[in-house]
């Protein structure tokens, strides 16, 4: 392929590998790594147990982190770059729906749904965002890690991303942890230069998160029921992120492994895998994933329409300067 037929390619991956994440993962979220060993590892589309978020959703559909990264996507799309205030208006008319969506509303985490609620009654954007250090903000990221190709670009727009939502350093550097990852993964660095980099910009805002995720690097050759126990699953930032580092380190030759491995660690699963499928969809593109995967996801032509926009901006961007 010609370099631009790379990128591109690339670009629908990174979006794409987060879709195929969250609609896999969405079958395990909330269910224990031990019921999940217990009952057969997921790998391919189907329904979600009765009784779990995603329970009323068909195989191959996604949740709320999807919906949540287009909204950010489109929103960087329609106003060339990160506009903050249109953001928040998207996201809170987004919410809005949402909440009143007898099935979509049982996806949205109590962070931003808080948010949701003080976006719509007026309430800033700058003051808006819960301090609940959650996965929201890193979990719809990637298209910052896209739209941008300097990392302290990068940086600065993932931090305004969060902050309307999510406003707890935690979850701050979350969101700057997983744009950057996208970006060194685009550029195809090797793994541990990727985490070298990804922790340099996430100490900035939470040295914890980030030698957390350095620790789920060094322990990728471990076995993952010992790894997952010891950094954990939950929807808490501080345990997402690095779970889905592990997973993208652990499997780094073998990146569809490394979604299955997501998409089973139990606890938040739609969210690790989602963050897992991004970054490894901008380092492999999207020709990795299995036809099955990609034939089988909701809206799939509306994501690669989505990725192949941002590509053509940057592509512009580039042939202007």
């Amino acid at each position: 392929m010609y370099p631009d037929e790379i990128s591109k390619n690339k670009y629908i991956g990174c979006l794409l590998g987060a879709a195929i994440g969250d609609a896999l993962g969405k079958q395990n979220e909330g269910i224990t790594r031990e019921d999940i060993l217990k009952t057969g590892c997921i790998k391919d589309y189907g329904k979600a147990k009765e009784g779990t978020p995603g329970d009323k959703l068909r195989p191959g559909d996604f949740t709320d982190d999807t919906e949540q990264m287009l909204v950010l996507a489109r929103s960087l799309i329609d106003n060339n770059g990160m506009d903050a205030d249109d953001f928040s208006k998207r996201m809170a008319k987004w919410g809005n729906d949402a909440l009143k969506d007898p099935i979509r509303k049982n996806f949205i985490g109590p962070s931003s749904a808080l948010a949701i609620e003080r976006l719509n009654s007026g309430v800033s954007w700058k003051w808006s965002g819960s301090e609940i250090p959650s996965c929201g903000s890193a979990m719809r990221v990637a298209p910052v890690g896209l739209f941008y190709k300097d990392l302290d670009e990068i940086e600065e727009n993932a931090v305004i991303s969060s902050i309307p939502t999510h406003n707890s350093k935690t979850s701050i550097a979350g969101a700057v942890a997983v744009a950057i990852a996208v970006r060194c993964a685009f550029d195809e660095m090797e793994c541990e230069d990727i985490i070298s980099r990804t922790c340099a910009s996430t100490s900035k805002y939470d040295m914890d998160l980030a030698e957390k995720i350095k620790f789920s690097f060094e322990l990728r050759n471990n076995d993952p029921d010992e790894v997952f126990s010891k950094i954990g699953t939950s929807y808490l930032m501080i345990d997402t992120v690095p779970c889905a580092f592990y997973c993208f380190a652990r499997h780094f030759k073998n990146p569809e492994h490394g979604i299955i491995e997501a998409v089973n660690a139990g606890g938040d699963t739609d969210s690790i895998a989602c963050i897992t499928g991004a970054m490894v969809g901008a380092f492999y593109g999207m020709d990795l994933f299995p036809e099955r995967w990609k034939d089988g996801l909701e809206n799939k032509a509306l994501i690669e329409e989505t990725a192949v926009k941002i590509f053509e901006f940057m592509k512009h961007k580039q042939i202007t300067f």
